[in-house]
């Protein structure tokens, strides 16, 4: 059989013998190869790969109780075992108060581009020389150690649901997390590379490797930063973890439940003219791109600050519903904590329109500047306002009369909301970023912003 007959039969099975116990059921089957290679102390730790094949379903049973699984199955049996044990858990629950109904129009769906490498077995193959040529590339910039992860997926997908959409795809994807070191773990850079093509991305990853290892010799001797308002650079690792987050929380569910600061502010200039920035599950080459939602509604690109200004909420069709709207083919399957999911609006890639400065020109500044290039530990002190703070790592710089000084132990101590407003300027140099610190993948540029508050990072 077929890999992909495999998967349309335990699809199909799945929804066939679903609908008898539910009100509605919504199948989705994915195979998946992932591969990984960990380094540590300059040196491979550990290359494995795995395979998987899971079932994953949403129910709807009793008119208003809804519930989710996700596990492996490798047989009809598991299938049928798998609709049971959601059906049955799902019928002791209360009733949703957050469920409206499902797409139920068949569409057609969008053809994306640059979404599967054909060539990916046969960078697996290759995967441990490259990592050895990445750390390579930092130590020739002056690391002393090289540590870092890359992460390699191949996988094929279909999905059914009992009202009518169904699709399938395939997509590869690859991040690589690259830190290197000095003797002082105080001096250390970081460098980040993700996206869909690896065969065509090799240039790129030996590019972050040589960035970690010149950020880690360029923070040698960094001194105890000084508390108080400096205008911030941030490179697009930290610019997507801080503000990369906002358009992200342009979601109804988030605001319902007073996690989002933007209640209220449709239609407010929230940022300046120069910034707009989208939800596009159709950016090509994006990690988070498809052409489809959960339900099996058709996605498309939407602006979320068109000009500065808040223009649209993500939705599924609940959210449609209760806010009297349209679905934007937003509804995902979202974990909310201690492997618990629910379908809910949400983001596929934020990407933000680009700048028209290089780093050499947003460096040029005349007013106290720190320029930050990694941050850890971002934590919400009130979601509904934005306050938040953040504890920048790896080389960051004072940057005063032309000259970057490597400073440390500081942590930035602001507000997201206030922090988009006060962008002045940004690079020419949008990037994808994903990893543990950047959940939706975003592609950003660096930005600079005025008058941030920096405290110390022990207080």
């Amino acid at each position: 059989m077929k890999n992909t007959d495999q998967l349309k039969t335990f699809v199909d099975e799945a929804v066939d013998y679903g609908a008898r116990k539910t009100d509605a059921i919504i199948a989705r089957v994915t195979r998946k190869k992932d591969s990984q290679i960990r380094f540590s102390q300059s040196d491979i730790d550990i290359s494995n790969r795995w395979n998987s094949l899971q079932l994953e379903l949403f129910v709807l049973v009793k008119g208003k109780k809804t519930g989710s699984t996700e596990r492996p199955v490798a047989s009809i049996d598991d299938v049928r075992k798998t609709v049971d044990d959601a059906v049955t858990f799902t019928g002791i629950l209360p009733d949703s108060m957050f469920f409206a109904g499902l797409e139920d129009k068949i569409g057609s769906y969008p053809r994306l581009k640059e979404q599967y490498d054909s060539r990916i077995d046969e960078f697996v193959e290759e995967a441990p020389e490259i990592v050895n040529s990445v750390v390579d590339q930092a130590l020739q910039e002056g690391a002393k150690r090289v540590a870092g992860a890359l992460m390699v997926t191949d996988q094929t997908f279909l999905f059914r649901s009992s009202h009518g959409p169904e699709g399938s795809g395939k997509r590869t994807t690859f991040d690589l997390n690259v830190r290197a070191l000095q003797d002082e773990l105080d001096y250390s850079g970081q460098g980040l590379e993700c996206g869909t093509m690896p065969t065509k991305s090799k240039k790129k990853m030996l590019a972050a490797g040589a960035k970690a290892g010149r950020l880690s010799k360029q923070a040698i001797g960094a001194a105890q930063g000084t508390p108080g308002k400096y205008d911030l650079v941030l490179s697009p690792t930290v610019a997507a973890s801080v503000i990369g987050l906002i358009p992200a929380q342009a979601n109804p569910f988030l605001i319902m439940t007073g996690m989002s600061p933007l209640k209220d502010r449709m239609g407010e200039q929230i940022a300046p003219e120069f910034v707009t920035a989208y939800e596009d599950p159709l950016f090509e080459g994006g990690l988070g791109s498809t052409p489809f939602d959960w339900e099996g509604t058709p996605s498309k690109t939407l602006a979320i600050t068109d000009r500065g200004v808040l223009k649209a909420l993500v939705h599924n069709t609940t959210t449609a519903k209760l806010f009297e709207s349209e679905s934007t083919g937003s509804s995902r399957m979202v974990v909310l904590g201690m492997g618990m999911k629910m379908l809910l609006p949400g983001p596929s890639n934020v990407v933000f329109e680009n700048g028209d400065h290089n780093l050499e020109e947003i460096l040029d500044v005349s007013r106290p500047t720190i320029y930050v290039t990694c941050n850890w530990y971002s934590r919400f002190q009130n979601h509904q306002t934005g306050d938040f703070s953040t504890i920048p790592r790896d080389a960051m710089f004072l940057v005063k009369r032309g000259e970057m000084k490597p400073i440390k132990n500081m942590r930035i101590s602001d507000n997201t909301m206030r922090m988009l407003a006060n962008i002045d300027a940004l690079g020419s140099d949008r990037t994808q970023v994903f990893w543990w610190e950047v959940q939706t993948p975003t592609v950003i540029p660096t930005m600079r912003i005025r008058d941030c508050k920096m405290t110390a990072a022990t207080q």
